[in-house]
């Protein structure tokens, strides 16, 4: 999943001071892909979140299926991260740096009570326990959980953007009907004002 192409590339920066005060600008025009090396939602500056959720959910989920994923040991048995897991939670990621999954979500819409349903496990610290795929279906929860409210979430701001651009379009068409309006009749005053110049030139002709 490659989320720069939502954005403009920004030039380096050239010394360590620049570096921490551009920091915020430097990932909010370029998300990290890997659900680990994410920053924070909830610091990044207020008026940004709201795009860089939008820049999230449209690249989906970090899912690497091709990845030679690790074995672990799990009580003398070797267990690893299935990449069919993704078909049956599509908001499953997984962090090929720490060898972890991640709620993508949960990561977005982060808050408080976000500890329900290893709700802090999946959003930010990563999951694990490869011999335990059950904590998939605990982390969804019920319809009300922390999980489902952030899905809801997603989709209400997706919705939101769709419903802006809708009615910017349908502004837009308005105000061209406008203009063709106010053009027809500019043209239609001014063909009035020609005919009617013509009309008395020919008068005044006429007279002498």
């Amino acid at each position: 999943m490659n989320l720069l192409k939502f954005y403009n590339k920004v030039p380096k920066i050239t010394s360590a001071s620049q570096n921490q005060s551009n920091r915020e600008v430097i990932d909010t025009i370029a998300p990290q892909s890997d659900p680990a090396e994410r920053t924070p939602i909830l610091e990044y500056h207020p008026n940004h979140r709201d795009e860089i959720r939008r820049a999230y959910i449209q690249g989906g989920p970090c899912q690497p299926r091709y990845h030679d994923f690790p074995q672990s040991d799990f009580s003398k048995f070797k267990r690893r991260f299935n990449p069919i897991w993704f078909d049956e939670f599509n908001w499953l990621e997984y962090s090929v740096s720490t060898d972890a999954a991640y709620c993508l979500p949960c990561y977005l819409f982060k808050g408080e009570s976000i500890h329900q349903g290893g709700g802090d496990v999946f959003s930010s610290k990563g999951f694990r326990n490869w011999n335990r795929k059950e904590y998939f279906k605990k982390h969804v929860g019920l319809p009300n959980s922390i999980h489902n409210k952030a899905n809801r979430n997603c989709d209400d701001l997706m919705r939101q953007k769709q419903s802006i651009v809708a009615a910017f379009e349908k502004h837009s068409d308005q105000t061209k009907r406008e203009y063709w309006v106010r053009l027809n009749a500019s043209v239609d005053v001014v063909r009035i004002l020609l005919k009617d110049l013509h009309f008395a030139v020919i008068t005044k002709v006429k007279r002498h």
